[in-house]
């Protein structure tokens, strides 16, 4: 793998690994809270493309499955939102019996009565209340709020500083923008993008990219709100 002036931050001969899937921004925030959370028990390694670089340690995509035979106990979290990759990854570590894991910030609060899937991050600050049900491979960013009752789906991300209010129900796949709000009781279709700062007031039944903002027309390079 790549050089770095962490190298030295696990222990060398532990049997046990971390995969963090990918080098850049979402994964790097993830590699920072398992640093801290994680025993000292885990190797904790960066997987990134061949021609990638990355700040921590880490191996590339090629070298992954030699890596994989060194370990007795194999976890990994995507740090990255590209579905199909998700997917290819799943698959390949699936032959060495990988376990996806959750990485919650200790900063962040749970409900002793929430249940929370796999493969999940939680950031510091995000609060889920009572009865919340979290499914896998989520991303739930810094401040988040997950009222009491809310159901989350697989593969979403919700965004820094969203708002999800108690009853709301929100499906697969969804894109759930920071500063944004959902009014209680509500249901959100799987595959719905909601803008930043957007304020929902009904249930989404069909996928849509929903936004508060006001579309933009151009007269002679000018931009006018519409």
């Amino acid at each position: 793998g790549g050089g770095n002036p962490f190298a030295d931050e696990n222990k060398l001969n532990s049997r046990k690994v971390l995969f963090i899937i990918g080098g850049h921004s979402l994964s790097l925030e993830i590699r920072e809270t398992a640093n801290l959370t994680l025993s000292q028990d885990y190797k904790i390694i960066n997987v990134i493309a061949d021609n990638d670089t990355c700040i921590y340690n880490y191996i590339t995509d090629s070298q992954l499955e030699s890596e994989c035979e060194k370990y007795d106990e194999i976890t990994y979290i995507h740090g990255f939102t590209n579905l199909t990759l998700r997917k290819k990854y799943d698959e390949l570590f699936e032959k060495y019996n990988g376990k996806m894991i959750n990485i919650i910030h200790p900063h962040a609060y749970i409900s002793i009565t929430a249940c929370i899937g796999k493969g999940n991050y939680i950031a510091c600050n995000a609060v889920i209340s009572s009865c919340v049900e979290v499914g896998d491979s989520n991303v739930i960013n810094y401040g988040v709020t997950l009222g009491h009752d809310a159901k989350i789906g697989n593969h979403c991300v919700i965004n820094p500083g969203a708002r999800i209010s108690g009853n709301v129900h929100i499906g697969d796949r969804c894109l759930i923008g920071s500063d944004s709000f959902i009014y209680q009781g509500l249901s959100i279709c799987h595959d719905t993008k909601i803008d930043a700062m957007t304020y929902i007031r009904k249930s989404i039944k069909t996928s849509s990219i929903c936004s508060n903002r006001p579309k933009l027309i151009m007269v002679d390079n000018i931009q006018f709100n519409k």
